[in-house]
Order: C-alpha cells, then structure tokens, then sequence
C-alpha cells in the first residue's frame, strides 16, 4: 500500500541544548517487509532523550531522530505482516524515532495495547515501567519490610519506581527537590518524604532505619547523591545507581567491597533482550495501572511542536511524574 503521507517529526539538528530540537515535516516511504505505518497518538519523553540531544549518547549522523516509546492506531501493513492488522491499536518502549506524528516501525517493537489502557497511559508508563521491573526484580529484589532509598521519587522513573516498591511491601524513603514536590509525595501517602532544600536525607533515614542502615538505595540522580547514599547503606545491602543527570560520582569500588555493599550500575536494553521477557513485563506493567498502583492517569501534555519546551522543563526539574508529547 503506498502511503506518500508527510509526518511532522522533531529531529536534534545537532548536539546541544533543548533548542537543537528541530519541528518539520518529512515523507513517508511505504511500509516494507516487515514494517508497518503507525499514526501516533501519544509519545512518551524520558530523560534518555536528553542524553541522545546533548552528545552523551552521540548519534552516527545529524539532523538524527530522538525518542523512544509511543502508542498509536496502525494505518498500514508491509508484506510478510501476519499478527497485527490495519487498525490496531499498539505501543512500543524501544525504537529511536518516536517524536513523530506517523512512522514506519519493524512490527517486531510492538506489543498490542489492550482496550482498557489508553493511549496516554501507555506511553507514560512502559520505559519507565520497564525500567523499574529491573530495578526491583534484577538491580535488587526488593522484599516486604526492606528499607529502600529512592531518590527523585516524583519524577518520571521515580513515581513509578516508588509506588512499586511500597505495593512489594517495603518501606520507601524518597527525596524530592522541593517543597510543592515534597507535599506531593505526602499527598500519594508516603511517610518519608525529604526535600532537600531544606533537610538533610542522612537523618531521616537513620531514624527510619534507627542506624542499621539502608537495604537499598535507588539513585537515578547521579554525583550530587551517591556518595552520601552510600555511605548510609548496610553492610550486604546494594546501591543501584541507574542514571547521573547530576553528573556520573565517582565508584568508589574498594570501600563498597570492604562493606560487601553490591553495586549495580545496570542497562535496560541489556535486561530486556529477550522479547518473552519484554512481554511479560509489559502484561505485568498494564496489570498494575489496571490495579491503581501505579497512577499514571494525568500525565504532563504538550504538543509535539513544544518538545524543545517538553526537554527544558525536564532538565530544570519542573514537571513530576511522566511527560508525553501529542502530534
């Protein structure tokens, strides 16, 4: 089926800041072996995106697509398609393009969206989903009773990753940048919540955990935490550090093997090779949005036009929970 169809799309023109986000209308080829046309409803942002726009992830050329995960409506099929048909509705966490109205996609990235999860919701939740199905199940299986650090706990990954381990049955202390974030987290029903403007997370969680120490720490900030979050985890507990906007710290190996501390630096392309795996992770995924426990019902809009915008705020801390872009 040719679709000559045009699609606005956002590229990184080259590396840099937010504005290097480049709106334009490109056309689509026709769908070949293999690959189907999606027209796209929601599009999720991570902060992955970022590291690919400013040169930490570089990419082989430029102007070069960015994004990741996106949900939509398959408009048209490429030859050799036998499990997905015009019409169905599907979602994908893994494959770079997905700031775009419509694309072409291997049908091998995508998973069927059930009736009963929105557009919305799947793009908000399935790489950050995923990644915390790493993190509690691989990185450190978390346990009833365990004391588990979170840092950042109302951004994209954190909101996800904290409700999660509560509903496991561990007791989540979570840092916030603010206080409006602070009064967020209370408002969800966490008890330890710390802003760190204004309080200083190693007293908290020594009166949690009465200076036994942490079972955990999940550090998705980087240099400007790990060190002191290491320095309160107990001997034989682990520190998971699974992103460094803050910068990377510096892994001080000899003092976390003297304290038997187990420090996982892990990758999620690496968790989820195998797509069995991936599936039944994402069926876990909707499972819990199904259930409430995780919320991801008002996710932060903004067009696909405003993506520069979308990058700003997140880099600069404005937004909680997850952010998707809208064509």
């Amino acid at each position: 089926m040719k679709t000559n169809k045009s699609s606005a799309v956002v590229l990184v023109e080259q590396t840099g800041p937010p504005g290097v986000l480049k709106y334009q209308t490109i056309v689509l080829k026709e769908p070949g072996d293999g690959e189907v046309l999606i027209a796209q409803k929601s599009i999720g942002v991570n902060f992955v995106d970022v590291f690919f726009r400013n040169g930490t992830f570089p990419m082989d050329s430029y102007p070069a697509p960015i994004g990741s995960e996106a949900a939509g409506v398959i408009e048209a099929v490429g030859a050799g398609i036998k499990d997905f048909a015009i019409g169905d509705r599907v979602a994908y966490p893994f494959a770079i393009g997905a700031y775009a109205e419509s694309r072409i996609i291997p049908a091998t990235s995508l998973f069927k969206l059930p009736d009963d999860i929105s557009f919305d919701q799947a793009a908000a939740v399935l790489v950050k989903g995923l990644t915390a199905h790493m993190l509690l199940n691989q990185s450190y299986r978390v346990k009833a009773g365990d004391i588990v650090l979170i840092h950042a706990m109302t951004g994209g990954v954190g909101t996800v990753l904290s409700a999660w381990a509560r509903a496991l049955g561990a007791i989540v202390i979570g840092t916030v940048g603010n206080a409006a974030k602070k009064e967020l987290a209370l408002q969800r029903g966490f008890e330890h919540v710390v802003d760190l403007q204004s309080e200083n997370f190693a007293e908290v969680v020594n009166k949690v955990t009465k200076g036994n120490g942490l079972d955990a720490v999940y550090d998705g900030t980087g240099q400007a935490t790990f060190q002191k979050s290491i320095e309160l985890v107990k001997a034989g507990g682990s520190a998971i550090l699974y992103g460094w906007p803050s910068g990377m710290p510096v892994i001080n190996a000899e003092e976390m093997e003297q304290r038997k501390i187990q420090y996982v630096n892990p990758a999620l392309y690496q968790y989820l090779e195998n797509r069995e795996r991936i599936t039944l992770a994402v069926t876990g995924i909707f499972n819990l949005v199904r259930e409430g426990i995780l919320d991801v019902q008002k996710p932060t809009v903004y067009s696909l036009a405003d993506a520069a915008k979308a990058h700003a705020d997140l880099e600069s801390r404005q937004t909680t929970g997850s952010i998707i872009l809208k064509p």
